[in-house]
């Protein structure tokens, strides 16, 4: 009983956060090409619009610093995956897959009335993206890959094939057995979890404690079949042979530090996709937008200028005393 009402308070002091950061955002949802719920918001005017994807077992938290920077001066889009909340978990979990997340992508622009975008993407929602240009190529202004892979998205653990193939077969069976691991749900919302983090990834002097708090709440709220099941498609994406086609600007952002999607992705990615631009943020991890978001912002910024004539310059701009929290 104890533990329902813990982990019920911290999705409630999550979802109220959330409408904090984005109270400025419409709420809209719209259904997908096989009937499931995507839920998106949307916020501000203007060319290019900015079409964010998260990553897997999260939401857009982060990117609330990139939501109070660009809002002024472009439209903005924010949206869970499907099996991700607020979005429906479709009834048939294999629907659960990279492609199909480009799919319901293209759900929201057609909703949100956004024929292209310049499309955004940390760590799962790097693949994300590729997958779409890879369906969808003439909706796309341009590629903002951030700390994520383009491949296997466990590579980063061992490039062993065998290996790749155990932890993939690991993950389906939690996605099918969620029960094996709910004793681990209360845990993740721990006051602890935040410093276990930083001694693990998260860049001690740079993250800021609210989104990595935003972050396990999150993952209390999450429906953890579908969160395994995304895991697994990650494991076997490949989007190699696409990158070689992007013809659209590009700007890779990646962390030194990195240690799920190390520097190393990043350098493959700036190899192949002929024209882009790679920027190296010094000392960030995985979790560089909340680490360093005034660096990722003005890199964007640059990028937008540089490649989007009627994309005017933020004046003045600084992150609020509530961004800085």
């Amino acid at each position: 009983m104890l533990k329902k009402w813990w982990i019920q308070r911290k999705i409630c002091e999550y979802d109220r956060t959330m409408d904090e950061l984005f109270a400025d955002c419409e709420l809209n949802e719209v259904r997908s090409f096989d009937g499931t719920k995507i839920v998106y918001r949307s916020v501000g005017e203007g060319y290019p619009p900015i079409v964010h994807c998260s990553g897997v077992f999260t939401s857009y938290m982060f990117f609330h610093f990139m939501k109070d920077y660009f809002s002024p001066r472009n439209r903005m889009v924010f949206w869970d995956y499907r099996g991700h909340a607020p979005s429906e978990t479709p009834e048939n979990l294999e629907s659960i897959n990279i492609p199909n997340c480009a799919r319901d992508l293209k759900a929201v622009m057609d909703d949100a009335g956004i024929e292209k975008a310049v499309l955004t993407g940390h760590s799962m929602g790097v693949m994300t993206i590729i997958e779409f240009y890879r369906q969808f190529r003439e909706r796309v202004l341009g590629l903002v890959p951030i700390n994520g892979p383009y491949k296997r998205g466990f590579e980063f653990i061992t490039r062993n094939e065998s290996a790749q193939k155990a932890i993939k077969s690991a993950l389906d069976f939690f996605s099918k057995r969620p029960w094996v691991m709910e004793w681990f749900r209360p845990i993740v919302i721990l006051p602890v979890n935040y410093p276990l983090s930083k001694k693990v990834e998260v860049n001690t002097t740079m993250c800021r404690g609210r989104g990595m708090t935003l972050y396990f709440d999150y993952i209390a709220k999450m429906d953890w079949r579908a969160g395994f099941k995304m895991l697994s498609a990650m494991a076997e994406y490949d989007g190699t042979d696409i990158l070689t086609e992007i013809k659209v600007p590009t700007l890779i952002i990646c962390g030194d530090n990195d240690t799920w999607a190390p520097m190393d992705i990043a350098l493959e990615m700036e190899k192949k996709i002929k024209g882009s631009r790679l920027v190296v943020i010094p000392g960030g991890s995985h979790a560089t937008p909340a680490e360093n978001p005034q660096m990722i912002n003005f890199a964007i910024e640059i990028f937008l200028r540089d490649n989007f004539p009627a994309a005017k310059p933020v004046k003045g701009k600084v992150l609020s005393k509530a961004s800085r929290a």
